[in-house]
């Protein structure tokens, strides 16, 4: 009976001794203005300018959500004026009929637009020879070649080869619309159902039409956007922790602390814990701006993100614990701290999406706690459906990663003293 009193009154100094210094941390870091900006209101200001930048924030229009696309139509006859239609009419492009090539190539290069579409001379004959069964099964005849069999011209560019082909899939689509009924009214089956049902667009092509699903739309982009830089950010608290640990050691605080009974768990907990709060509120902040500024979904079950957050933020933290205890000077805080930031956000894919990594770097991106955060946010809000499994799965490495951090900085903390 007296060893399990003992025990809780054990725990209860070490709970009390953990608050305390929490507290104390707390107010020290509400003080220190360079922290609260780093923190919280640089990423708020960097994620406004990306807002800006993008037309989702104060800019906001519809055309910056729009890929601007530019034709230069060398054929000029019927058919190639409703292909120009037919591209006009969709909803995520703006299109625009350059009369000159030059002009066009020249837009192209400065970035205005992200594709060039040349419409040959040849255009009208190349589709005049297809047949209707060609269309269907466009792998394997003429139109396996993609658009150059029907004399048409794609030039994606230079900084945005990825989007390029997305748009070409999607360019492609409306093509075989356009020419399937040139090809159907040579072949008597589908030219006497098409003149059946005048009001069906018999023409088009089921198979292929998926294709348009693909090109991103603005809120698909900010759901990696966000939760990319939310991440980075959030490891920035270890530079802040490092910095204070340091300057608790300048002024002496660090020693008396130690000198006091308070074990060393209680007191690198009790340090931990304020800046794992923040690192909270500015997870939290950076999504609610996401929300608001961008109109970026939170997927079909928001409150995953909870865990998501939580484990994040502790992995981040214990990662600015382990930081603290390894460097002795500020210069070593600047030096460290951000090529660990800038190296780590990197290799996981904050800047870039992990989607578009080769798969040696995905598997590699998985030796970092940013890769398995971006992870089980990605399954949080880019899933028609939250798979549970894979977040749990990265939650648990989170964990795990918080854990390595936190007993090898408590290790080398009590080395060091």
């Amino acid at each position: 009976m007296h060893c399990v009193t003992d025990s809780n009154e054990r725990v209860g100094r070490l709970i009390m001794s953990a608050w305390q210094i929490t507290r104390k941390d707390l107010l020290l870091l509400l003080k220190d203005k360079r922290a609260v900006v780093l923190l919280l209101v640089l990423p708020l200001l960097f994620i406004s300018i990306v807002g800006m930048s993008t037309g989702q924030f104060l800019t906001r229009d519809d055309e910056s959500q729009r890929f601007r696309i530019l034709i230069v139509d060398k054929c000029d006859v019927e058919l190639s004026h409703e292909l120009v239609k037919a591209l006009q009419k969709h909803r995520e492009l703006l299109v625009t009929v350059v009369p000159s090539p030059t002009e066009a190539s020249d837009t192209l290069q400065r970035g205005d637009a992200s594709l060039l579409i040349t419409i040959g001379k040849n255009f009208e004959a190349r589709a005049e020879e297809l047949r209707i069964s060609e269309v269907f099964n466009s792998e394997s005849g003429p139109l396996a070649a993609g658009p150059a069999a029907l004399d048409l011209s794609l030039e994606t560019r230079p900084a945005a080869i990825g989007l390029g082909r997305l748009l070409e899939g999607v360019i492609f689509t409306q093509v075989i619309k356009v020419v399937a009924p040139v090809a159907a009214r040579k072949n008597p089956v589908t030219r006497t159902w098409m003149n059946d049902n005048p009001d069906q667009e018999s023409t088009e092509v089921a198979a292929v039409t998926s294709v348009e699903q693909n090109i991103p739309k603005a809120s698909a982009v900010y759901s990696w956007i966000v939760p990319g830089f939310t991440v980075m950010f959030a490891f920035f608290v270890i530079s802040v922790m490092a910095r204070s640990f340091i300057s608790e050691r300048e002024n002496g605080t660090l020693r008396r602390l130690q000198m006091a009974p308070i074990s060393p768990v209680s007191l690198l907990a009790g340090k931990t814990i304020p800046f794992y709060l923040t690192s909270l509120l500015q997870c939290s902040l950076l999504f609610l701006c996401g929300r608001l500024l961008f109109g970026m979904s939170w997927g079909p079950a928001p409150v995953y993100l909870i865990p998501v957050i939580l484990c994040t933020s502790l992995a981040a933290t214990a990662l600015g614990l382990l930081l603290a205890t390894a460097v002795h000077t500020d210069q070593q805080v600047s030096s460290y701290g951000t090529t660990l930031i800038l190296v780590l956000s990197s290799l996981s894919g904050c800047f870039f999406p992990r989607d578009m990594f080769p798969q040696t770097m995905k598997k590699i991106s998985l030796f970092t706690p940013h890769g398995w955060a971006l992870k089980a946010f990605d399954a949080v809000l880019c899933q028609a459906t939250v798979d549970l499994i894979t977040v749990s799965t990265c939650c648990a490495m989170l964990l795990v990663f918080a854990a390595l951090f936190f007993t090898v900085g408590t290790w080398r903390f009590r080395a060091a003293n």
